[in-house]
């Protein structure tokens, strides 16, 4: 049985989750047959890379929802933390625990910055220089549904709800909610498209 969170998210609590979410997205970055995958490894792809820290995202958050059980999972949880953390940072990708839902697809690495209160539901598809965080007049972060599209450059910031299916536009300032499904937002301040 799969872990669920208060928000109603899955979390990854069992190897059986972890081996899910791992199976479901590892396929947005090592696809083509052995010989394709074996020249991204070799040449070591972006796409590589991103799945690098991605499964070591989802193994750090197996680690973070077991460490209360003993010591030695506190220590597994804490060197879990600390290869993402690395892995992190040579890529420009800061991302807590539990924040995604299964299906997170990462298109370019370099300045993404999601706050750690923030929760994003199922199938995030994030295309690189984002951010997703808090407002500076208080700590509230964004809400966002399943089959969120962010663009390139695009900012979702402040105590915000975005509805499922929204497709936010290259470099938009999302600073409203969006509740209406499968809307495609775009611009500074980002307003519906019609």
């Amino acid at each position: 049985m799969q872990g669920i969170c208060k928000e109603g998210r899955a979390v990854i609590q069992t190897k059986t989750d972890l081996q899910r979410f791992l199976s479901l997205e590892k396929t947005a970055y090592l696809y083509g047959g052995r010989r394709d995958t074996l020249i991204a490894y070799l040449t070591n792809d972006p796409r590589v890379q991103i799945w690098r820290y991605q499964k070591q995202l989802r193994i750090c958050e197996y680690r973070y929802n077991n460490r209360h059980k003993t010591p030695l999972h506190f220590l597994a949880f804490l060197l879990a933390r600390r290869k993402k953390n690395h892995l992190g940072s040579r890529l420009g990708i800061e991302i807590s625990e539990n924040i995604f839902d299964e299906g997170l697809h990462i298109h370019h690495y370099g300045n993404i910055v999601i706050n750690g209160d923030s929760r994003i539901g199922k199938n995030c598809v994030l295309h690189g220089a984002n951010c997703i965080g808090n407002a500076a007049t208080d700590f509230a972060a964004p809400q966002l549904g399943d089959n969120i599209d962010i663009g390139v450059g695009a900012s979702i910031i402040g105590n915000v709800t975005i509805a499922d299916g929204t497709l936010i536009g290259a470099g938009a300032v999302v600073t409203r909610s969006v509740l209406e499904k499968n809307t495609t937002i775009a611009g500074i301040p980002a307003k519906a498209l019609h």
